[in-house]
């Protein structure tokens, strides 16, 4: 009994429940006391009897007549009110017509009591967090109705936020290069970018019906791939697939195969709706390779979609022949230097080299904290040469 009223005081809704049967209770105890006490005289603890009583003294002979006249005549008086019936059975039909009123007078304040306390319980079980989305944008934004189409946009970038990813995991691996000139390389970069999404809306379920993939390269860079590499794609979509339930153990694919081409300069892949609901997560994957070109103002760049408290990056060198360099950096959408230094020759400003497939140190791992739609993570890869190295861009290598 103690575990339940401890439980039902940790809510607001609880407290209330508990109050009100505490106060009810005190006044029914409250109210029968006094008609039983104070209206019907059946207490020794009533202080306002009809009949008080007066303390005796020892009586004295009076030497007065008249006085004990008067004396004999009062007595005399209380007999005759004690001896006539009718006297005493008004008295008692007095003191139980006013019992009957108080009571009633009591019945009618406990049924309002409990109308009042039903009103305001049922107000405090109809929370503002337990309505629908909308109707929170309501609470919040009273004058958002004004516009509807301003209304639809709002509620789709606050539904955005209301989504963010515990961890998330980007590896990228370099498995192919093609040598263009002594200052450009075309690398085949397999990438693997795997995400868990928490839904943050608490009661409600989390959707969003607008959810797609994007591959994106210059048209430039889209014509050079294609002619060094006598193909017509620049990559591919190899896997997309979600898992809604933690006790799958082969997710359910959205898309699978490997007919989905990178051939233009913009792919985007609509996805069908996204819906979590209240309490869980999904984990979502995307398993895909291109050719990028990189080399000396030439880079590439990735960020998150939804707020991510770690992101691990992973880079790994899939070459038997070649060691790599890997460098990057985080930065800001609206650093005012972010083009200066994504183009800068040479390495940035975090670098591993990357030991040849097989050996130990041919893969390089970096977390980073709270990871935000406004960031960037900007790297480049190059071929490791020696004589690099004697002039100096050792010192620029983490190791």
């Amino acid at each position: 009994m103690i575990k339940f009223i401890k439980k039902c005081w940790g809510t607001s809704q609880g407290r209330l429940v508990i109050i009100s049967i505490i106060a009810f209770s005190i006044y029914c105890g409250a109210s029968t006391l006094t008609a039983n006490c104070i209206v019907l005289n059946h207490c020794e603890i009533n202080i306002f009897s009809s009949t008080p009583s007066t303390p005796s003294t020892p009586s004295t002979p009076s030497t007065n007549a008249e006085e004990k006249a008067k004396e004999i005549s009062v007595q005399k008086k209380k007999t005759d009110a004690k001896e006539d019936p009718n006297q005493q059975s008004i008295s008692e039909l007095r003191k139980v017509a006013q019992y009957d009123s108080y009571i009633a007078n009591v019945y009618d304040t406990a049924i309002f009591f409990l109308v009042v306390t039903f009103a305001v319980g049922i107000f405090g079980f109809v929370k503002p967090e337990d309505e629908v989305f909308e109707r929170k944008l309501i609470f919040m934004f009273p004058d958002l109705h004004k516009s509807e189409e301003g209304k639809a946009y709002f509620s789709r970038r606050i539904n955005k936020m209301a989504a963010i990813s515990p961890y998330s995991r980007n590896t990228v691996s370099f498995d192919e290069i093609i040598e263009i000139d002594k200052d450009y390389n075309l690398f085949k970069c397999g990438g693997i970018y795997e995400a868990q999404i928490s839904n943050l809306h608490g009661n409600n379920s989390y959707k969003d019906d607008c959810v797609k993939v994007k591959f994106a390269l210059d048209q430039t860079d889209i014509d050079e791939i294609i002619k060094y590499t006598k193909d017509f794609k620049w990559g591919q979509l190899s896997m997309l697939r979600t898992d809604c339930e933690k006790e799958i153990k082969d997710p359910k694919p959205w898309h699978n195969g490997i007919d989905r081409n990178f051939t233009n300069k913009l792919h985007t892949y609509d996805l069908k709706t996204i819906e979590i609901a209240p309490q869980e997560s999904i984990n979502i994957d995307v398993h895909s390779w291109c050719w990028s070109k990189f080399g000396k103002e030439k880079y590439d760049h990735f960020g998150v979609q939804r707020f991510t408290e770690s992101i691990e990056l992973f880079f790994i060198n899939n070459l038997k022949d070649q060691k790599l360099v890997v460098s990057y950096f985080v930065a800001d959408k609206d650093d005012d230097n972010l083009e200066t230094k994504a183009k800068a020759q040479g390495d940035f400003e975090n670098a591993q080299v990357l030991e040849v497939s097989g050996l130990e140190g041919s893969r390089f791992k970096k977390e980073v904290k709270y990871f935000t739609p406004q960031d960037l993570v900007v790297w480049k890869v190059r071929v490791y040469e020696e004589e690099k190295v004697q002039n100096g861009t050792e010192e620029n290598l983490a190791h």
